[in-house]
């Protein structure tokens, strides 16, 4: 095995012994994606914070800091929380500001019988790529079993 491989091994050793110790039980996990969500999302004070709302017609433009929210509407024809319209209250108005969506049309197309229509891999990417080793599911499963027991054993 090489030096890469194992280091990336023991790097998703480290990785999942510490989620399993701190996190091994529904309220732990919880208490993380609280603490996750009470961060600053705009680098320290006066940042914006993102909240969804049924509709541009439920924000309270008079509410205390109504300016420091980014108000996620979802859109009509879009799928079920696919795809929002973005408000903010910017002088005591609702103003749209964006939305969600993302345009592909200007995306290279898949060419019929050809993978992508350009192939812009230099010569330095493919040796790159030819050089990299893979895990075998054997030493995957090593690795799990060292992390979650074995279980062939059934230990825990």
């Amino acid at each position: 095995m090489s030096q890469n491989k194992v280091t990336n091994l023991q790097a998703l050793v480290n990785l999942a012994q510490r989620a399993k110790a701190k996190y091994a039980t529904k309220e732990a996990l919880e208490a993380l994606s609280q603490r996750v969500d009470a961060l600053p999302t705009g680098g320290g004070q006066g940042h914006l914070t993102r909240t969804i709302v049924a509709s541009a017609d439920a924000i309270d433009t008079t509410a205390q800091d109504a300016d420091k929210y980014i108000y996620m509407a979802p859109k009509a024809n879009a799928e079920a929380g696919n795809e929002y319209d973005e408000y903010m209250v910017i002088g005591g108005k609702v103003e749209r500001i964006g939305d969600t969506g993302v345009d592909l049309s200007g995306y290279v197309q898949k060419a019929p019988g050809k993978g992508l229509s350009t192939n812009d891999y230099t010569d330095e990417d493919k040796a790159k790529l030819a050089g990299l080793e893979i895990a075998t599911e054997d030493e995957v499963n090593a690795v799990l079993d060292v992390v979650f027991g074995d279980a062939a054993q059934g230990t825990p």
